[in-house]
């Protein structure tokens, strides 16, 4: 009987690494795509695009003939679509979709019904982009059959086995991509004391851009569990990350309990449908910590100071960092917001 019982035990959890298999996977160091050739880029035209942007042109071109990089040359197209559309270069903005598009890399996508990005809103009717569109449309369905939430694991430097380290999971805007999040989310502390996870949606929209999908919630408990099954874990001292909906996405994960969170560090964050004081009463978090970092001028900035009257009310020690003259975006010294932010959730209430 016994070991009867045993071997029913031992099925359930193959099943059960069996089901996660199936929906969630870890990326290892050799399946992701280094982004850091597109940001060191960035640096250089973000501020050209403003002032010469026949040069920042000049730059992205010169870089996407160069490099075989995929995430490069896709976040390069997205630069140069409304580059060459502002500029009229219709023609050109066509082709290098085209070579994107013929290389196997998806690029269009839609966004709750509609066109997008933007740009694209001037090739309506446009033949040859109706081509590209529907040519398009099949590889972004073909990459949706086998999408899969997806995970990084960022070991601390001088990493020891047998020690364990605090979690902190990073989720992406409503849409976006493991690459980009290591660009932003990227500190002393971070690099030196955490196991950092990145995570990515499912739900595939485009090359290098998924969302989350109506699988969310599972796909993200899967991935937390996964984590501290394979790796050494202080699960009283995980910390929830993100920007935007990913905000958004990490304040459901705690006050809901599908993830107990030390703390919430969170940019620009979207508030929640469900988020009132019945539900964060409810949750009974007691010890969390919140970090808001957030602009002026963000179209969110009403609804995060609502947020933080009811985190005062409930007692959830919390702190809302404003940046004058910003926007839905992260401030120019993010790194230094994320440790600081860090320290503050140390602090023992």
């Amino acid at each position: 009987m016994k070991v009867k019982i045993i071997t029913i035990m031992v099925g359930l959890l193959i099943a059960n690494f069996n089901a996660f298999s199936q929906e969630i996977k870890e990326l290892r160091e050799a399946e992701i795509v280094s982004g850091k050739e597109f940001w060191d880029l960035y640096a250089v035209i973000d501020s050209l695009k403003k002032t010469d942007t026949n040069s920042a042109i000049i730059k992205l071109e010169y870089t996407f003939s160069k490099t075989a990089n995929e995430y490069t040359r896709c976040k390069i197209m997205e630069e140069l679509g409304p580059l060459y559309t502002s500029t009229k270069q219709f023609e050109k903005c066509l082709k290098m979709n085209e070579v994107l598009i013929n290389s196997g890399i998806s690029v269009y996508f839609q966004y709750w019904g509609e066109t997008y990005p933007e740009y694209t809103k001037c090739f309506e009717g446009n033949e040859k982009f109706v081509s590209l569109l529907n040519r398009n449309n099949q590889l972004v369905k073909e990459a949706s059959n086998s999408s899969k939430a997806a995970y990084y694991i960022q070991k601390p430097e001088n990493f020891k086995e047998g020690i364990r380290y605090p979690l902190f999971m990073v989720f992406p805007g409503g849409i976006g991509c493991i690459q980009d999040m290591q660009n932003f989310w990227n500190s002393a502390k971070l690099n030196k004391e955490f196991i950092v996870a990145f995570v990515q949606g499912r739900d595939f929209k485009c090359t290098y851009n998924l969302s989350y999908g109506e699988n969310a919630i599972t796909d993200m408990k899967n991935i937390y569990e996964k984590i501290t099954e394979d790796y050494l874990i202080d699960t009283t001292k995980v910390i929830l990350a993100g920007p935007s909906a990913g905000g958004m996405f990490a304040i459901d994960l705690a006050i809901n309990k599908h993830i107990n969170a030390r703390g919430l560090i969170l940019a620009f964050p979207v508030k929640p449908d469900n988020f009132n004081a019945h539900n964060i009463l409810d949750a009974g978090l007691n010890g969390l910590r919140v970090s808001m970092i957030c602009g002026e001028n963000d179209w969110a900035i009403m609804s995060q100071k609502e947020m933080s009257v009811i985190f005062d009310k409930l007692g959830v020690k919390n702190r809302l960092l404003i940046f004058p003259e910003l926007g839905h975006d992260f401030p120019k010294d993010f790194s230094n917001q994320i440790d600081n932010s860090i320290d503050y959730i140390r602090i023992i209430n």
